[in-house]
């Protein structure tokens, strides 16, 4: 058999595939065997989960040496599993090899156990491996990355909804204006008709058709009254949003500068891939955030230590403990006992073996601790700054370095660490790894079997507090109560401080305890149902009677400005959702760190392994939550991604999913842990569907590309992760703390001012055309134009053109210090639709039609009897068009002056421009004989006309200017608060 390169799409469940360092995965297969020895290999998935840390993935002990095509061909059996799921992180399966395939060694079973740690997933990536076979198991749309991509759906603003909406009430009023211009005219075509041989005769002959002189009626007035539906409003409204997307990529405050390893730096400016929505960023109400890479710099550092009622700052000093035992005291000055010198070997000894992690040299001979978990790599990386440096580790031992001399022998803990360390640079000691107890969600707990080169058995074992701290063993001697009582001042003091904490324990196994455990123990690895289950219960056996030895503090670097962004959008009235893959406590120091949680909160944890007992946990929230309504407590939700995956089941009760939802909105954090891409799409639209709200994803991942897709506005961080979530986001920046600027600052502008030139289109278009309805009382609806032609063709296009352009682009109703100093500033927008809300449509549509009749009703009654011009004739019906064409025009931009809210030389410019043009334009017009010949001279020389385009916008506007100043005296916004301090403030 010889190795060929296939396409993906060729390859079927069964098939034999081979990778080198470097390839991506393209189906979900079972590993055989790799390069290593012992089958392990290292794998990137951040495409998948987001974490850019490598993975270690093995395959089965027994096929280790299955390394050539010729071993390889050999293999014949089948593989067992579960049906393709969603599930990135649990597997369950096993391997059945026919009799006659010829395993390692006599002893090695058939049926191998396989679980999650034995796949490679499609999308990850080879690492530091340089080769590795592969058993392909599910291929296409049934892998598991596959599985969790979201069909992504065009996105619209909802002022777009509005607009729409609103163009379709200018139809109806459009439709108004035809049907009564219409059926007035018809009512004055029979009188007309007959009345022609008697008197009015002067106005022709009359349509002998009824029906034909409908079709002229309806086909002219359709033809004038068009103009209602403002078209060119919508081409404002691309191009300011263009500008406002320029003015975002153009932000200074929103470049970043990230440092290179080659010591250069790169620019990243932010990036508008989709500025159809800006005006939605200032009506967030919910904020939905990944956690590694998007709120932290996913770089974590062992902040301290507690050891034997001592404490160690890391931060302060590396390599504090090996200090502190060398010079046989503390920094603090106090000495380091024998005791206290026993502890501290066995916890170092438990960071450097209770892991998964394989050791890698870098080019300066320095060793690399590349992990699944960033924890692992803190806690390693500070165990070496100690004097214990893992140096090497395959399935079956571990190589420990230890680089600081202690000369001490005896045997205080009964753990004969003596051995291990001896007065010289440095020593390696080899442990052989009997089995590894890993780490879950459920355990929240890691450990190690091992001998130690002396022949002993011992189990190692680190975890979460709570759990750890149960299972110390009762004997007062073993673990001493003062010790104890210590050891939990010291983790309630590193938790207020936002820190990621972990006990540290141990104990010695018998011979006859290992052998029970083993047996116990391989049994459980072989079932295929409940085998992960089946394997805890066997590993709470022996992880009892544990002595304790300390305990870790890790700090998880947050981005710059987490805190404060965070409690910032909080201040705002936005609701922030933490989805996270990493397990529960992570998730929890992580939010009170980032002041999404606080000591404060009552923070409940929802979790379930099935539907009765949700519903149960969730009734008892419920009621938890209204018994303390009354004391004003803020809440806090925690759920676990086993529990979300129970609540998105399609059998699960649909008003008991609204419970949840309810419970979140009632909550000011929710924080949903262990989760995979498809739970936060499926979160993500579970509010946006039922609370009928604008929402807001951010993430850094491939993982969060669903989560993104789902929401109203997907945002991506510029990471380590790819340009996955990126290329699939709306808006992309460097750091989280650009999303204060984004939304409040940008996406508040953006709203008010999309909102401001809306209003002012259609204000704008039915002011004009209803002064033509007014005229059809007096034109016998014989529907002549009461405006010049080109005029009404110009209006929008030209005249009127660039000041609610300017206004769209510029405009400004504060500072944008004074926005991040007041978040009110934004709850007034997004809670108080002050920019978009009944009374302010009403008001608009009261002027329009109050602006049309006062300009109408007084060029009519100055012209009622004929305005004479200077030669002594009345005026005519050229004239007429220029005195409510003009009147109509400056009104117009009055109104513009009284709304928009920032006035610079491009609004005076803007103005200057419509009105010189409307005046050259009635000379030219008659030039090119588009008027009567001598009406410029009329129009420019006649005082009525400059009395009424003076008078009438003032006559016009007058009620507006009083209602504003009205409103921003005795009823003033927060905004004409600010405006106002910032006046003062400037002088």
């Amino acid at each position: 058999m010889l190795l060929h390169k296939v396409l993906s799409k060729d390859l079927i469940k069964g098939d034999l595939v081979y990778y080198e360092k470097g390839d991506k995965f393209a189906v979900d297969a079972v590993i055989l065997a790799t390069s290593y020895d012992d089958g392990s290999c290292f794998v990137d998935t951040a495409e998948l989960d987001g974490e850019t840390n490598l993975k270690r993935r093995t395959g089965p002990f027994e096929l280790n040496s299955f390394k050539t095509v010729e071993h390889i061909k050999t293999l014949k059996g089948e593989i067992q599993s579960e049906l393709p799921n969603q599930n990135l992180i649990s597997f369950e399966g096993r391997l059945v090899l026919s009799d006659d395939v010829k395993l390692n060694s006599p002893e090695s079973h058939h049926v191998i156990p396989l679980n999650i740690n034995n796949l490679l997933l499609r999308g990850a990536v080879l690492r530091n491996t340089e080769y590795c076979w592969g058993l392909v198991l599910y291929t296409g749309k049934n892998t598991k990355i596959m599985k969790n991509l979201k069909k992504a759906s065009l996105k619209i603003s909802s002022l777009d909804n509005k607009l729409n909406r609103y163009t379709l009430y200018a139809f109806i009023y459009n439709l108004f204006l035809l049907i009564s211009s219409v059926l007035l005219e018809l009512k004055t075509y029979y009188s007309i008709k007959d009345e022609y041989n008697n008197e009015l005769w002067y106005l022709g002959q009359p349509q002998d058709s009824f029906s034909t002189q409908l079709k002229s009626d309806i086909l002219s007035y359709f033809a004038v009254y068009t103009y209602v539906i403002p078209i060119s409003l919508f081409v404002s409204i691309e191009v300011s949003k263009l500008c406002q997307g320029l003015f975002m990529h153009w932000d200074k405050k929103m470049t970043f500068h990230r440092p290179l390893p080659d010591g250069t730096t790169l620019k990243q400016c932010m990036r508008p891939n989709n500025t159809n929505i800006n005006e939605d960023l200032g009506m967030v109400e919910y904020i939905f955030s990944d956690k590694t890479g998007t709120l932290t710099q996913n770089q974590m550092v062992l902040s301290k230590f507690f050891i034997n009622g001592l404490e160690f700052h890391e931060m302060k000093q590396l390599g504090s403990l090996k200090e502190a035992l060398n010079s046989g005291k503390t920094v603090d000055g106090i000495p380091i006992d024998d005791l206290t010198m026993e502890y501290s070997i066995l916890f170092l000894r438990v960071l450097s073996l209770a892991h998964d992690v394989l050791p890698t040299l870098d080019n300066n001979g320095g060793y690399v601790y590349e992990s699944s978990s960033p924890d692992e790599t803190a806690l390693l990386n500070s165990a070496a700054h100690n004097g214990f440096i893992l140096s090497n580790k395959v399935k079956i031992y571990t190589e420990i370095r230890t680089t600081f001399k202690y000369a001490n022998n005896n045997q205080l803990l009964g753990a004969d660490v003596g051995n291990a360390i001896k007065l010289q640079d440095f020593n390696e000691e080899r442990f052989e790894q009997l089995f590894l107890l890993e780490f879950n969600s459920d355990r929240k707990r890691m450990s190690v079997i091992v001998k130690n080169p002396n022949g002993k058995i011992h189990l190692y074992s680190k975890g979460a507090d709570n759990i750890m701290l149960s299972r110390l063993s009762k004997d007062e001697k073993l673990n001493p109560p003062s010790l104890l009582k210590e050891a939990d001042k010291a983790l309630t003091k590193f938790s207020e401080e936002g820190l990621r904490t972990l006990v540290l324990a141990w104990r010695e196994l018998t011979e006859e305890e290992f052998l029970e455990f083993k047996v116990e123990f391989e049994e459980a690895e072989r079932s295929l149902d409940g085998r992960e289950e089946k394997i805890a219960t066997v590993a709470a056996k022996v992880e009892i009677e544990l002595r304790f030895l300390g305990c870790t503090a890790i700090e998880d670097k947050l981005q710059d400005e987490v805190p404060e962004t965070i409690d910032y959008l909080l201040k705002c009235g936005i609701k922030i959702w933490l989805l996270t893959g990493d397990k529960q406590e992570t998730a929890i120091n992580i939010g009170l760190s980032s002041k999404l949680l606080s000591n404060s909160m009552n923070i409940h944890i929802l979790k379930g392994s099935s539907f009765d007992e949700v519903y149960h946990n969730l009734n008892i929230i419920e009621n938890s939550m209204k018994n303390t309504e009354a004391n004003d407590i803020q809440h806090a939700l925690v759920v676990q991604g086993e529990t979300l995956g129970i609540i998105f089941d399609v059998n699960f009760k649909s008003e008991e999913r609204i419970k949840f939802l309810n419970i979140g909105k009632n909550c000011k954090s929710v924080i949903c842990c262990r989760v995979t891409p498809l739970q936060k799409a499926s979160v993500v639209h579970l509010v946006k569907k039922n609370v009928k709200c604008i929402t807001l994803a951010i993430g850094d991942g491939a993982n969060d590309v669903s989560m993104i897709q789902s929401a109203n506005i997907g945002v991506g961080i510029m990471g380590r992760e790819g340009t996955q979530a990126v290329r699939a986001s709306d808006y992309a920046f460097a750091e989280f703390r650009f999303l204060r600027r984004l939304v409040c600052v940008h996406g508040r502008f953006s709203y008010m001012r999309i909102s401001s030139i809306i209003m002012f289109g259609f204000y704008k278009n039915c002011a004009m055309i209803t002064v033509m309805w007014w005229f059809g009382f007096y034109s016998q609806w014989s529907g002549t134009l009461v405006f010049e032609e080109i005029f009404m063709s110009a209006f929008n296009i030209v005249y009127v053109s660039l000041p609610p352009l300017v206004m769209a682009i510029f405009d400004r109703d504060v500072n944008e210090d004074k926005i991040l100093r007041y978040p009110q500033l934004y709850i007034e927008v997004s809670k108080s639709k002050a920019f978009w809300n009944l009374w302010t449509v009403l008001s608009w549509l009261l002027s329009a039609l109050y602006h049309s009749a006062a300009i109408f009703w007084c060029v009519y009654l100055v012209n009622i009897d004929g305005n004479i011009s200077e030669t002594g004739r009345t005026t005519g019906y050229w004239a007429q068009t220029a005195f409510l064409g003009t009147p109509v025009l400056t009104t117009v931009l009055l109104k513009f002056c009284l709304t928009t809210k920032t006035f610079n030389y491009l609004h005076a410019l803007s103005l200057i421009f419509s009105m010189a043009l409307n005046s050259i334009s009635i000379v030219i017009l008659e030039y090119f004989g588009y008027s009567e010949i001598g009406n410029g001279i009329i129009v420019d020389v006649s005082v009525t006309y400059y009395l009424i385009c003076i008078l009438m916008p003032v006559v016009c506007c007058l009620p507006d200017f009083i209602v504003i100043s009205f409103k921003r005296i005795f009823l003033p916004h927060d905004a004409d608060v600010m405006r106002e301090e910032s006046r003062l403030d400037s002088q």
